[in-house]
């Protein structure tokens, strides 16, 4: 689709202003994307106004909703959280715009919106997102995640790895001393590790987030009193920088000493890694729609990432 509001040089094909002999994307203020268009403007959580210059009347949008933040919530269900769901496409110019803020322990995502684009934030602990969003880790059962704007379907319930989707789903609690959690599913937006809590003495670790633009937080490993450090927290989902198209990593799980707390890292977001998870605390998710590690009520969850806007004309 082209963008009606887009000029090229008298004479010249539109598609040509895409490139330039001494345009070099790496050191110019301006991201070249498809279509001939410019990365004009960012937009953080926080930000509500946005300035189109006269004469442009459409504007091509990219908005990631804020992660899930991880859980906290006594022994079962303290998965992580999942990463907030993507939209993009054409879009009326308007002054306005919502960018979502992520959620804190064991709460959803917030939705981030400019014109008629929109993407919901992902779901914490045992619950899903909206619009988009993934599903967090830590039920018995794996809660699926959401369908986005454009209809693509979110992930359907699972009984261990949480299933791929536009927001994929969580992965499922284990109850079984020696066993790892299910990990959150991959897609557009990956999903929640699960909890690993079984009584007895061999490793208990938590599910890994699962990956996409953004990756769901991990989830907790703990009540294992074995040797060294057999609680370990699950790490958080891999994402990819969409303007660059490099990979964001996810923050690692903490391993924690016989009956302490494994948490969980927090999952990457499309602009900026997770964070890793500590003794105390879950690791935060990226920049981005990045899922919250999990804690238990011990500690401290990590909150998911913030969403984020881009528009381009």
């Amino acid at each position: 689709m082209a963008n009606p509001n887009r000029r090229g040089s008298s004479g010249e094909p539109t598609r040509n202003s895409m490139q330039g002999g001494n345009y070099t994307p790496w050191t110019n203020t301006h991201f070249v994307l498809p279509y001939g268009l410019r990365l004009q403007q960012t937009k953080n959580a926080g930000d509500t106004t946005v300035t189109i210059p006269a004469g442009i009347t459409w504007v091509y949008a990219i908005a990631v909703g804020g992660g899930g933040g991880g859980g906290i919530t006594g022994l079962v269900a303290t998965g992580g959280g999942g990463a907030g769901g993507v939209a993009w496409g054409w879009t009326i110019a308007t002054s306005s715009c919502v960018v979502g803020t992520g959620g804190g322990g064991a709460t959803n995502g917030n939705y981030t919106r400019y014109g008629n684009i929109i993407a919901g934030g992902g779901g914490p602990n045992s619950a899903s997102g909206f619009l988009g969003g993934a599903g967090g880790g830590g039920s018995l059962t794996a809660v699926g995640g959401a369908t986005n704007y454009w209809g693509i379907p979110g992930a359907s319930t699972s009984s261990g790895n949480g299933n791929s989707g536009s927001g994929a789903g969580g992965g499922v609690t284990a109850n079984t001393n020696g066993a790892t959690a299910g990990s959150g599913g991959n897609g557009i937006s990956g999903g929640g590790g699960g909890q690993s809590y079984g009584a007895g003495s061999a490793t208990n670790t938590g599910g890994a987030g699962g990956n996409g633009l953004a990756g769901g937080g991990g989830g907790t490993g703990l009540l294992s009193t074995g040797t060294g450090t057999p609680n370990v927290g699950g790490n958080g989902g891999n994402g990819i920088n969409i303007l660059t198209n490099t990979a964001t990593t996810g923050g690692s799980g903490f391993s924690a000493a016989s009956g302490a707390i494994g948490r969980g890292g927090g999952g990457a977001g499309i602009a900026g890694n997770g964070n890793p998870a500590t003794s105390t605390n879950g690791g935060n998710g990226g920049l981005g729609g990045g899922g919250g590690g999990a804690s238990t009520t011990s500690g401290t969850a990590g909150n998911g990432g913030a969403g984020i806007l881009y528009l381009f004309y």
